[in-house]
């Protein structure tokens, strides 16, 4: 069964951490550490990031960890090769290609381009990605029950329209919203297409800014200043800027409320408010499908994963330090709050 569009979206749209039967699983494997050792072939796995190369380690540390609950240990069952792209997205088909010429026995990646590129530079070595946008409609999968193919992993969430439904919710008045949106980054365009068709179900008025590097960014924060919207909406997979506190900085020097998305660490570095899907839920079920594969499953037979749990973050600091008052009704649905 093909999942449509709205279909999909509609699974992942809500917040409250509703699974999809993931952690049900990923218990269910507790037994088989055992039978996992009885093999002797050390695997090579490896990982591609098209972003800031410490945050994609980061990350890898997390699916790491996700292997060895299921009984997977470096130097010993496996070895991990890693590379990240540096937020310089062109560079991930090389990085694709060196990683499979090695050989792996296995490619993970995390971000729609390295999925893409993964996609096109093989049709053999098995794939698992995380945090592709819309897997069918980037033609990495033929449809998210049947693969079809060499492929399979976990989709990314469509948070989009949740960021600006939660940025309605704590901004009183809200009409015009700015939007930063990563232009090199295909996923990221099917994020801005969601965020237009919520904004019209919502009556907002979105002015989004295109951003291919740091010189467009500087012009478009300029402009934004000029412009005064009442908000700031930064798009999923916004792997733009190294610093992350420079866009949270520019927002309280303006007292603009601003979201973000939990897959860039930008409330960490003082920003307001992030949702997005739950990295370590993520990388448990893409754990279980490297485990399966590796067992002698096919992907081609492997359904495409959704999103298991979606977060909310907040920073009351820099909500303070706007002067926004987050109602008790947001406060609710926190799953991480920063101060």
């Amino acid at each position: 069964m093909t999942l449509s569009r709205r279909t999909f979206l509609g699974r992942v749209a809500g917040l409250g951490g509703a699974t999809v039967g993931a952690a049900a699983v990923f218990a269910g494997c507790s037994e088989q550490p055992a039978a996992i050792r009885a093999t002797a072939k050390l695997r090579r796995i490896g990982y591609l990031g098209g972003g800031v190369a410490a945050e994609v380690t980061t990350a890898s540390e997390v699916f790491r960890q996700a292997l060895r609950d299921l009984g997977y240990v470096e130097g010993d069952r496996i070895v991990i090769e890693l590379r990240a792209a540096d937020t310089m997205l062109d560079r991930v088909p090389g990085l694709a290609a060196e990683l499979l010429a090695l050989p792996v026995d296995l490619l993970v990646t995390t971000g729609t381009p390295a999925a893409v590129a993964a996609r096109r530079a093989n049709s053999t070595t098995p794939v698992v990605f995380m945090r592709a946008t819309d897997p069918v409609a980037q033609g990495i999968v033929a449809s998210l029950a049947r693969p079809g193919s060499n492929i399979t992993g976990v989709s990314a969430a469509s948070v989009g329209p949740k960021q600006l439904e939660m940025l309605r919710t704590v901004v009183p008045g809200l009409k015009r919203v700015a939007v930063l949106w990563n232009a090199n980054n295909s996923g990221a365009e099917l994020q801005l297409h969601d965020i237009q068709g919520a904004a019209r179900e919502l009556d907002l008025s979105l002015e989004p800014y295109a951003i291919h590097n740091l010189d467009e960014l500087k012009v478009a924060l300029d402009r934004i200043a000029a412009a005064r919207p009442d908000g700031l909406l930064i798009a999923p997979a916004f792997n733009i800027a190294f610093d992350r506190s420079q866009i949270p900085n520019f927002a309280a020097s303006l007292r603009l409320p601003q979201i973000y998305s939990t897959d860039v660490p930008f409330v960490a570095a003082g920003g307001l408010m992030a949702v997005g899907s739950n990295f370590a839920a993520e990388a448990r079920s893409a754990a279980l499908l490297v485990d399966k594969i590796l067992r002698g499953a096919r992907p081609a037979d492997l359904p495409v994963q959704l999103p298991s749990q979606i977060d909310f973050v907040l920073n009351v600091s820099a909500a303070t330090r706007i002067g926004l008052s987050i109602p008790e009704s947001v406060l609710r649905l926190t799953t991480e709050v920063v101060r």
